[in-house]
Protein backbone atom coordinates (compact mmCIF):
# COMPACT_ATOMS: atom_id res chain seq x y z
CA UNK A 1 0.00 0.00 0.00
CA UNK A 2 1.32 3.41 -0.96
CA UNK A 3 2.20 5.55 2.10
CA UNK A 4 0.27 8.76 2.55
CA UNK A 5 1.95 12.12 2.44
CA UNK A 6 2.40 13.44 5.97
CA UNK A 7 -0.41 15.74 7.11
CA UNK A 8 1.53 18.68 8.53
CA UNK A 9 -1.73 20.26 9.68
CA UNK A 10 -2.08 17.38 12.16
CA UNK A 11 1.45 17.94 13.50
CA UNK A 12 3.40 20.66 15.23
CA UNK A 13 6.99 21.71 14.57
CA UNK A 14 8.52 19.21 16.99
CA UNK A 15 6.50 16.24 15.73
CA UNK A 16 7.20 17.19 12.10
CA UNK A 17 10.94 17.19 12.81
CA UNK A 18 10.67 13.89 14.70
CA UNK A 19 8.83 12.38 11.73
CA UNK A 20 11.40 13.67 9.21
CA UNK A 21 14.37 12.60 11.35
CA UNK A 22 12.84 9.13 11.52
CA UNK A 23 12.49 9.01 7.74
CA UNK A 24 16.13 10.13 7.33
CA UNK A 25 17.26 7.42 9.75
CA UNK A 26 15.29 4.80 7.81
CA UNK A 27 16.77 6.13 4.55
CA UNK A 28 20.34 5.65 5.79
CA UNK A 29 19.66 1.95 6.24
CA UNK A 30 17.69 1.25 3.07
CA UNK A 31 18.63 1.87 -0.56
CA UNK A 32 14.92 1.46 -1.37
CA UNK A 33 13.86 4.42 0.76
CA UNK A 34 12.90 7.51 -1.23
CA UNK A 35 15.22 9.75 0.82
CA UNK A 36 18.28 7.48 0.46
CA UNK A 37 19.62 9.60 -2.41
CA UNK A 38 19.93 13.36 -2.23
CA UNK A 39 21.12 16.14 -4.49
CA UNK A 40 24.03 18.24 -3.26
CA UNK A 41 24.52 21.63 -4.91
CA UNK A 42 27.73 23.63 -4.58
CA UNK A 43 29.42 26.55 -6.29
CA UNK A 44 32.33 25.27 -8.37
CA UNK A 45 35.78 26.80 -8.26
CA UNK A 46 34.88 28.51 -11.56
CA UNK A 47 31.86 30.17 -9.92
CA UNK A 48 29.33 27.98 -11.72
CA UNK A 49 26.61 26.07 -9.83
CA UNK A 50 27.04 22.30 -9.75
CA UNK A 51 24.68 19.59 -8.51
CA UNK A 52 25.09 15.87 -8.12
CA UNK A 53 23.40 12.92 -6.44
CA UNK A 54 24.99 11.28 -3.40
CA UNK A 55 23.99 8.61 -0.89
CA UNK A 56 22.75 9.62 2.56
CA UNK A 57 25.17 7.79 4.87
CA UNK A 58 24.46 9.19 8.34
CA UNK A 59 22.00 11.42 10.15
CA UNK A 60 22.27 12.91 13.64
CA UNK A 61 19.01 14.70 14.53
CA UNK A 62 20.42 16.21 17.74
CA UNK A 63 23.43 17.75 15.98
CA UNK A 64 21.28 18.62 12.93
CA UNK A 65 23.79 16.88 10.69
CA UNK A 66 23.75 14.60 7.68
CA UNK A 67 26.75 12.99 6.01
CA UNK A 68 27.77 11.59 2.67
CA UNK A 69 31.03 10.07 1.43
CA UNK A 70 33.28 11.29 -1.37
CA UNK A 71 36.61 10.79 -3.07
CA UNK A 72 38.98 13.49 -1.84
CA UNK A 73 40.00 14.09 -5.48
CA UNK A 74 36.43 14.93 -6.52
CA UNK A 75 35.69 18.40 -7.93
CA UNK A 76 32.94 18.83 -5.33
CA UNK A 77 35.53 18.56 -2.56
CA UNK A 78 37.68 21.22 -4.24
CA UNK A 79 34.56 23.39 -4.41
CA UNK A 80 33.76 22.80 -0.74
CA UNK A 81 37.26 23.83 0.31
CA UNK A 82 36.66 27.16 -1.44
CA UNK A 83 33.04 27.63 -0.37
CA UNK A 84 31.63 25.26 2.27
CA UNK A 85 27.99 26.35 1.81
CA UNK A 86 25.82 23.63 0.26
CA UNK A 87 22.19 23.19 -0.70
CA UNK A 88 20.73 19.74 -0.09
CA UNK A 89 17.57 18.47 -1.77
CA UNK A 90 15.51 15.31 -1.42
CA UNK A 91 12.28 14.26 -3.13
CA UNK A 92 10.45 11.10 -2.19
CA UNK A 93 7.79 10.36 -4.83
CA UNK A 94 6.09 7.70 -2.68
CA UNK A 95 5.68 10.03 0.31
CA UNK A 96 5.16 13.03 -2.01
CA UNK A 97 7.57 15.04 0.13
CA UNK A 98 10.28 17.52 -0.82
CA UNK A 99 12.98 18.48 1.68
CA UNK A 100 15.38 21.40 1.23
CA UNK A 101 18.30 22.32 3.48
CA UNK A 102 20.98 25.01 3.40
CA UNK A 103 24.02 23.74 5.29
CA UNK A 104 27.69 24.26 6.01
CA UNK A 105 29.92 21.35 5.04
CA UNK A 106 32.98 20.12 6.89
CA UNK A 107 35.33 17.67 5.16
CA UNK A 108 36.67 14.84 7.31
CA UNK A 109 39.80 13.42 5.71
CA UNK A 110 42.60 11.60 7.46
CA UNK A 111 40.91 12.10 10.82
CA UNK A 112 39.08 9.92 13.33
CA UNK A 113 35.67 10.43 11.70
CA UNK A 114 37.02 9.27 8.33
CA UNK A 115 38.87 6.29 9.85
CA UNK A 116 35.91 5.09 11.93
CA UNK A 117 33.54 5.49 8.97
CA UNK A 118 35.95 3.67 6.64
CA UNK A 119 36.28 0.76 9.07
CA UNK A 120 32.49 0.48 9.32
CA UNK A 121 32.02 0.49 5.52
CA UNK A 122 31.38 -2.63 3.48
CA UNK A 123 34.26 -3.72 1.19
CA UNK A 124 32.15 -3.08 -1.94
CA UNK A 125 31.51 0.49 -0.79
CA UNK A 126 35.29 0.96 -0.52
CA UNK A 127 35.97 -0.30 -4.04
CA UNK A 128 35.34 3.03 -5.81
CA UNK A 129 38.18 4.62 -3.82
CA UNK A 130 40.75 2.15 -5.19
CA UNK A 131 40.66 3.42 -8.78
CA UNK A 132 43.62 5.31 -10.20
CA UNK A 133 41.41 7.74 -12.13
CA UNK A 134 39.92 10.57 -10.12
CA UNK A 135 36.21 11.40 -10.44
CA UNK A 136 35.72 13.53 -13.54
CA UNK A 137 39.01 12.53 -15.22
CA UNK A 138 38.85 12.16 -19.01
CA UNK A 139 39.30 8.52 -20.12
CA UNK A 140 39.79 6.76 -23.45
CA UNK A 141 37.09 4.17 -22.71
CA UNK A 142 34.56 3.18 -20.07
CA UNK A 143 36.40 1.55 -17.17
CA UNK A 144 35.55 -1.84 -15.73
CA UNK A 145 33.90 -1.78 -12.33
CA UNK A 146 36.35 -2.10 -9.47
CA UNK A 147 36.51 -5.35 -7.54
CA UNK A 148 35.61 -5.38 -3.87
CA UNK A 149 38.79 -5.26 -1.82
CA UNK A 150 39.47 -7.61 1.07
CA UNK A 151 37.96 -6.52 4.38
CA UNK A 152 41.37 -5.44 5.73
CA UNK A 153 42.52 -3.71 2.52
CA UNK A 154 42.93 0.02 3.18
CA UNK A 155 44.17 0.89 -0.32
CA UNK A 156 41.40 3.45 -0.86
CA UNK A 157 41.52 5.05 2.58
CA UNK A 158 43.88 7.77 1.36
CA UNK A 159 41.17 8.90 -1.10
CA UNK A 160 38.18 8.58 1.24
CA UNK A 161 36.44 11.55 2.80
CA UNK A 162 33.31 12.06 4.87
CA UNK A 163 31.36 15.28 4.33
CA UNK A 164 29.34 16.42 7.34
CA UNK A 165 26.63 18.99 6.64
CA UNK A 166 25.30 20.97 9.62
CA UNK A 167 22.10 23.00 9.41
CA UNK A 168 19.72 25.05 11.54
CA UNK A 169 16.56 24.90 9.42
CA UNK A 170 14.71 22.56 7.06
CA UNK A 171 12.03 23.32 4.49
CA UNK A 172 9.46 20.56 4.20
CA UNK A 173 6.81 20.43 1.46
CA UNK A 174 4.08 17.81 1.62
CA UNK A 175 2.00 17.46 -1.54
CA UNK A 176 -1.77 16.95 -1.16
CA UNK A 177 -4.52 17.19 -3.77
CA UNK A 178 -6.60 19.18 -1.27
CA UNK A 179 -3.78 21.68 -0.73
CA UNK A 180 -0.02 21.44 -0.44
CA UNK A 181 1.58 22.08 2.96
CA UNK A 182 4.94 23.81 3.30
CA UNK A 183 6.83 24.77 6.45
CA UNK A 184 10.26 25.97 7.48
CA UNK A 185 11.39 24.16 10.62
CA UNK A 186 13.64 26.26 12.88
CA UNK A 187 15.76 23.56 14.50
CA UNK A 188 18.07 25.91 16.40
CA UNK A 189 15.21 26.85 18.76
CA UNK A 190 14.14 24.95 21.84
CA UNK A 191 11.49 23.85 21.38
CA UNK A 192 11.61 23.56 17.59
CA UNK A 193 9.34 26.09 15.87
CA UNK A 194 8.09 26.50 12.33
CA UNK A 195 6.93 29.09 9.88
CA UNK A 196 4.08 28.07 7.60
CA UNK A 197 4.89 29.07 4.01
CA UNK A 198 2.86 29.42 0.84
CA UNK A 199 3.49 26.32 -1.26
Amino acid sequence: MKPAAPDLAAMNAATAWTWLAGEFTAAVGSAKHGLHLLTVATVGTDGQPEARTVVLRHVDPLRREVRFHSDIRSPKLRALRTSPRVALHWYDPALRVQVRVSAVAVIHYGDTVAAVTWNASQPMSRAIYTTAAAPGDALDAFPAGPSAPEADDDTGLGRFAVVSCRFDAVELLSLHAAGHQRVRLHLDRDPVTWTVLAP
